[in-house]
């Protein structure tokens, strides 16, 4: 066992099932999940707050939508790692995202591991 400590990940989406879903996904690989958010603007008051590795970041949502906090996000610290986790396909949104700061992006439904792909590949790029 390493003595590297978890990645800590904040969850952001409106939909309860998928906030749980992702919750458990998560913690089963070693991550600790250490808020969840239902909308935009929670999801930049406890990245504030929580100071995340990592945000799972829906699109749509009441409020503050997540391209907007996606935006916020980065501007708080450039180095939070930023997954959008959408059913959004749309390539304009998905080019959007990715120049806004996005990490990664995964379209919903999706197998777990996609999830665990996104974080490893954005972790790698920064190391790299």
């Amino acid at each position: 066992m390493s003595n590297t400590k978890p990645l800590r990940v904040l969850i952001v989406d409106d939909e309860p099932m998928m906030r749980e879903l992702l919750k458990e996904l998560l913690t089963d690989v070693g991550y600790e999940v250490v808020a969840q958010a239902k909308n935009g603007q929670e999801a930049i008051d406890k990245t504030n707050l929580y100071k995340p590795d990592v945000v799972c970041l829906d699109i749509t949502m009441p409020e503050v939508s997540g391209l907007d906090a996606l935006a916020s996000i980065k501007t708080i610290s450039k180095d939070i790692i930023v997954i959008m986790v959408t059913a959004n396909s749309d390539t304009s949104t998905v080019q959007q995202a990715v120049r806004t700061g996005a990490d990664g992006y995964i379209l919903k439904p999706f197998k777990s591991q996609h999830i665990v792909t996104a974080i490893n590949k954005a972790l790698a790029k920064r190391q790299g």
